[in-house]
C-alpha cells in the first residue's frame, strides 16, 4: 500500500502560479487587439454570403468571450495556487510552534 505522507513544496506551487499568470499574459496578449481580424466581410450582398459572414461573426465573438473566460480561470487557479502555498507555510510554521512549547 502507498504510504499516506503528503509532500508539499510552497516554492512550487508559487512557480506553478507565476507559470499559469504567465500563460494568461500570453493568451491575453494574443487576443487583444485582433478582434479585426475574426471578422469577415460578407463576399456579396446575396443573404447566403451575409449568414455566412454573421455566422461567422457571431462564433467569433463567442469564442472571445470563452478566451476571456479561460484567462480569468487560468488567474484564479494562480491564486488558488499562491493561497495554498501560504496555507502550507502557515500549516507548518504552526507545528514547528508547537513543537517549541
Amino acid at each position: 500500500m502507498p504510504d499516506p505522507k503528503l509532500s508539499v513544496d510552497p516554492d512550487e506551487l508559487i512557480t506553478a502560479a507565476k507559470d499559469l499568470d504567465l500563460l494568461a499574459d500570453r493568451v491575453e496578449r494574443s487576443l487583444i487587439g485582433t478582434t479585426d481580424r475574426r471578422t469577415v466581410t460578407p463576399a456579396g450582398r446575396d443573404e447566403v454570403s451575409i449568414a455566412v459572414a454573421n455566422s461567422f461573426d457571431a462564433v467569433a465573438g463567442g469564442f472571445d468571450a470563452d478566451a476571456a473566460s479561460g484567462v480569468l480561470e487560468l488567474r484564479k487557479l494562480a491564486a488558488t495556487l499562491r493561497a495554498q502555498a501560504t496555507g502550507v507555510v502557515d500549516a507548518d510554521d504552526a507545528v514547528a510552534r508547537g513543537l517549541r512549547i
